[in-house]
């Protein structure tokens, strides 16, 4: 049997390959409508644009609720069964696409889409989490934010090129969630406790217990009135508020970014670039953010403590490009940077909610809140721009969003100089090297 090490001992290969391919699944919602709207929209004849948008718009807003479900009620017993739940759900929902013949219909599989994706969301990264520590974690936390974007890149190819056929076939994309479940038996807790060798350090979240110290330690702890010892890194109200700091961060970065998806395709075709070049410039983005979940190690290590400012600067420097240069090579250019960028913030992120999160039950609730970020700042986007342009009288600026984006991402450059040695903004190369 292939191993791979965890940061605390190693675990069976097969193991990780299970966890990570949940994160093929979490990106796909509304995704197999985007490329086939045009379609739709000739198909139904008789409903309205805003039915169609409906497709997309749902799933990621359904979602969110059982996001937050799922964390609430996640915890290391029950966890495999609200994942085999939410699995079969999205299974179930992609095989009754197949058979839908109405909008209504359409409109409510999308619903069910969410439920069943909301629930998987949260233990993609959780699960991660509970089983690496140290570089093994923030590897596999890079690996599983590239998957997610690769999957965005195959989906979205795969359908445009299958609907030419027929407009059902786009759907199979939703089938991907037999992967995992399939694989659901290689990690649970019980196959891969039994299974790992060597485990030289403690597991991320060992149970709580009294601590062996001596009477001198326990004077020294009294007198500096510090815990004598503790089995995370933060605890009670300062975790909290930490993970409101990474939450906030992620949520600038996540709207600030996904400018691309919602307006792309206006800027470009205002300067008379078709439809196929518009797809190659937004499978861009995530083409690069892959890149950057592959090589995140070497990235902070190159980096270091200055990780997420270089990579706050290469998601304004797109921006800007693509706010100010409007050639086809331009927009390339631009979104390949920001991608760059954004590809590092993710994961990184994910990294410091596992550092804040005290046990296994309370990292999946962790990465509930941090996720529904997330998805609260992609829904959001329209809505924010659309009242910037009407603060500042630019209804008519294509460019506006990215421009107003960047300046947004431009003050948080500024406070990631400033506020460098907070937890939010450092990469402390301690976290990720020595750790291991």
């Amino acid at each position: 049997m292939k191993y791979i090490d965890s940061g605390c001992g190693k675990m069976p290969f097969i193991s990780l390959v299970a966890i990570l391919s949940i994160s093929l699944t979490v990106n796909l919602p509304g995704l197999a409508i985007s490329p086939i709207m045009g379609k739709l929209n000739e198909v139904f004849k008789h409903v309205s644009e805003l039915e169609i948008q409906l497709l997309t718009v749902l799933p990621n807003l359904v979602t969110i609720p059982f996001i937050l479900c799922s964390g609430k009620i996640c915890n290391q017993r029950n966890q495999m069964y609200i994942l085999g739940t939410g699995l079969a759900l999205y299974t179930l929902t992609g095989v009754l696409y197949f058979f839908a013949t109405s909008m209504i219909q359409l409109i409510l599989l999308s619903c069910l889409l969410g439920v069943g994706c909301g629930l998987v969301i949260p233990l993609a990264a959780s699960l991660i989490s509970q089983y690496f520590v140290g570089k093994a974690r923030t590897r596999q936390l890079g690996m599983k934010s590239s998957l997610s974007n690769f999957t965005v890149i195959f989906a979205t190819l795969f359908v445009g090129w299958v609907a030419a056929y027929n407009w059902h076939l786009a759907f199979i994309v939703y089938m991907v969630p037999v992967i995992p479940l399939c694989l659901i038996p290689f990690m649970t807790s019980e196959y891969i406790e039994s299974h790992k060798i060597d485990n030289p350090t403690p597991p991320p979240f060992p149970p709580l217990k009294e601590p062996q110290t001596s009477p001198t330690d326990m004077a020294k702890a009294k007198t500096k009135k510090k815990p004598i010892s503790v089995n995370f890194h933060f605890q009670g109200s300062l975790a909290l508020i930490l993970l409101v700091g990474v939450m906030a961060l992620y949520f600038i970065m996540t709207y600030a970014t996904e400018v691309v998806s919602y307006y792309l395709p206006f800027s470009m075709e205002h300067y008379h670039l078709n439809t196929g070049e518009v797809g190659v410039a937004t499978a861009m983005f995530f083409a690069s953010a892959t890149v950057s979940g592959f090589f995140l190690t070497r990235i902070i290590a190159v980096f270091k403590s200055w990780t997420m400012q270089a990579a706050i600067v290469l998601c304004m420097g797109g921006l800007f490009f693509v706010g100010f240069v409007h050639a086809y090579w331009a927009y390339i250019a631009g979104v390949f940077i920001m991608g760059l960028g954004y590809g590092v913030v993710q994961p990184v992120i994910y990294d410091k909610t596992s550092y804040l999160a005290p046990t296994s039950a309370k990292s999946t609730e962790y990465f509930a809140y941090l996720l529904t970020c997330n998805y609260i700042g992609i829904s959001l986007v329209p809505f924010i721009v659309s009242s910037m342009k009407r603060l500042f009288d630019a209804q008519g600026d294509v460019n506006f969003s990215f421009v107003f984006n960047g300046f947004v991402v431009l003050a948080v450059l500024i406070i990631a100089f400033f506020k460098r040695r907070s937890f939010v903004i450092n990469v402390d190369k301690d976290s990720y090297e020595k750790q291991n």
